[in-house]
């Protein structure tokens, strides 16, 4: 039996570096981070800015249809209602003339945030024909709720009914207001017969 000849099974010579040698054998540097050009840059900030627009856009149209581009609002009515209020009112003269500036300045105030929003207001009075919304009890609400509507004085009912009663039965109007027989009813009895 004849033995092959054995050969030595020693590890071959590492190419690679060992511990002693890492400073000559470090990585290749990397390649340089690539920038984000101006035109990327660019485009996003335009479609940022055409989105906002369009949401813009949408919420201006869309909201546009609460309110009317042209109304027209009854200011008579409005106006004569408070004054009628006012007189009925025990307030004193003073206070009235104050109430009455800060009520007329509400309504003044009210007309020109509808004006800048872009509305047309016109008074009810000039709208001959067509179909102009009203709204005359949205003004009216919004000016009550900064001007306080002046309140009645304080007449019991009894009272009221007693005035009533003595006025229709001609206990009310004094001798001298009506020297001739039916003029306390408007003047609508019979004139005297010679």
């Amino acid at each position: 039996m004849a033995r092959s000849p054995r050969t030595s099974a020693a590890p071959a010579p590492s190419t690679t570096a060992g511990p002693l040698f890492e400073a000559e054998a470090s990585t290749p540097p990397s390649a340089p981070r690539a920038r984000i050009g101006l035109v990327p840059v660019a485009m996003v900030g335009a479609l940022v800015a055409a989105g906002l627009w369009g949401a813009w856009v949408t919420k201006n149209v869309l909201g546009a249809a609460d309110t009317p581009a042209i109304a027209k609002v009854q200011l008579a009515g409005i106006v004569g209602e408070y004054v009628q209020a006012q007189a009925r009112s025990a307030t004193p003269p003073e206070q009235v003339t104050t109430e009455t500036r800060a009520f007329m300045g509400e309504v003044q105030k009210n007309l020109e945030r509808r004006g800048a929003s872009g509305q047309i207001v016109l008074v009810g009075e000039a709208v001959l024909a067509g179909n102009v919304p009203d709204i005359t009890a949205e003004v009216r609400r919004e000016v009550y709720a900064k001007v306080k509507m002046p309140q009645p004085a304080n007449a019991s009912a009894g009272e009221v009914m007693g005035a009533m009663r003595a006025a229709m039965n001609g206990q009310g109007v004094p001798q001298a207001a009506s020297p001739v027989p039916g003029a306390a009813l408007g003047g609508q009895g019979s004139a005297p017969v010679n």
